[in-house]
């Protein structure tokens, strides 16, 4: 894939391939909704550790 940077033509980034286009609005969302999931999946964790506890204790 061959990449080509304009130098001192824009002083906004732009994201692309020549696959894809994506925005960086896009981009930043998508990374926000992976970081909510992400805190999710770890919340989810934490509980079934402690559910895991309560059920030995209980045994």
């Amino acid at each position: 894939m061959e990449v080509k940077k304009k130098i001192g033509s824009s002083k906004t980034l732009d994201f692309f391939s020549q696959e894809m286009i994506i925005t960086k609005k896009s981009l930043n969302e998508n990374q926000l909704k992976f970081t909510y999931q992400k805190q999710l999946i770890s919340d989810l964790d934490d509980k079934h550790k402690e559910w895991s506890k309560s059920i030995d204790n209980k045994s």
